[in-house]
């Protein structure tokens, strides 16, 4: 198994890189079922999930972050035991990574460069389009206490990474940089230059990669999408009231 191994110094990490290639290659050759893509906000998800799920193969059964925002965590760990053969994507959860173990599954982490995360965040107060990442982050902080006073939340971010993925079979570092050889990338200035949504940053308007999730619905899951979650009423009840119990604010663990 080869990967590109690369100390970063400055940002005080020690992480085994893999490019998309690498990771496709592994993907095929150990042939796995699943694929759970861990993320932080503003690493570049929207754009990776899409292009990464289409090099699988995974068309139909690609579950990015929008399917999980705002569930509490016993949903996305009823999901990952009760489907096979899916790939997703989750931003949050971090203190529960570990709980996601299954059979055959391929963990993925995405790695980019702290400055440019930073930068992502700069971009967003510019656009009015803050969501307060960086304070979300903070309130994972406590349950890392090792790392907890790592000052910047995007190296935070890659530091609770480096301390899970030693517990996981089948886990990698992806980097985002790698990206930047693929054919649907676009470089920065060209984004500047053609796009004017956030959300849209990293994902082009190029017709290869269909965006399921647009603003004109206004952020909600298009039914034909949702079906595709096999949960039964009394599971989708449950899990509504079990949302409705426990407010996000009271317990960063579950979300």
């Amino acid at each position: 198994m080869q990967f590109n191994f690369l100390l970063m110094m400055n940002e005080k990490i020690e992480l085994n890189l893999s490019t998309w290639e690498e990771i496709k290659k592994i993907f095929f050759d150990k042939k796995f079922d699943n694929v759970i893509l861990f993320s932080q906000p503003r690493s570049g998800s929207t754009f990776v999930s899409h292009v990464l799920a289409k090099e699988l193969h995974y068309n139909d059964n690609f579950f990015p972050e929008e399917f999980f925002i705002n569930r509490h965590f016993a949903y996305l760990k009823h999901f990952v035991k009760k489907h096979n053969n899916f790939f997703l994507n989750v931003n949050e959860y971090w203190y529960r990574r570990t709980d996601l173990k299954k059979n055959n599954t391929m963990y993925l982490y995405l790695y980019r460069n702290t400055q440019e995360i930073l930068n992502s965040y700069q971009k967003a107060k510019e656009l009015d389009y803050y969501l307060g990442w960086e304070e979300m982050i903070n309130r994972y902080r406590r349950f890392f206490p090792e790392i907890e006073n790592i000052k910047l939340a995007p190296l935070f971010g890659h530091k609770v990474w480096e301390n899970q993925i030693k517990k996981f079979d089948n886990a990698y570092t992806i980097s985002y940089e790698s990206f930047k050889t693929h054919k649907f990338y676009l470089n920065s200035s060209v984004r500047r230059d053609k796009i004017t949504n956030l959300k849209n940053i990293e994902l082009i308007e190029n017709k290869n990669i269909k965006k399921k999730f647009t603003d004109e619905m206004g952020g909600k899951i298009p039914y034909k999408e949702k079906i595709k979650i096999n949960f039964n009423l009394l599971e989708k009840i449950y899990f509504f009231i079990r949302r409705k119990l426990e407010s996000r604010k009271k317990s960063r663990k579950n979300y």
